[in-house]
């Protein structure tokens, strides 16, 4: 059973019952209907393709790492060693 306890949605299902002279489970039953309508039933997922095009972009925004260089060292304070 659904109890919802947010003003603004009760209002504004109020106010969609009286517009449509429906209650307010008609109402909400519908918009719910709707919305799972325009949703698609799986998330979309990324291709390969698309993995790798962000991979690549990604990757020309890094510098490169200096020889023996700590690629985690970013993480910590430099003066401390604590996770900053």
């Amino acid at each position: 059973m659904l109890n919802i306890k947010n003003p603004e949605a009760h209002r504004l299902a109020k106010e969609l019952a009286r517009r449509r002279g429906d209650s307010l489970t008609g109402v909400v039953t519908h918009a719910l209907r709707e919305q799972l309508a325009r949703e698609p039933a799986e998330p979309a997922r990324a291709t390969s393709d698309e993995v790798m095009a962000l991979i690549r972009e990604m990757r020309a925004h890094l510098q490169p790492l200096e020889p023996g260089e700590d690629p985690t060292a970013f993480l910590y304070d430099p003066e401390t060693g604590v996770p900053g």
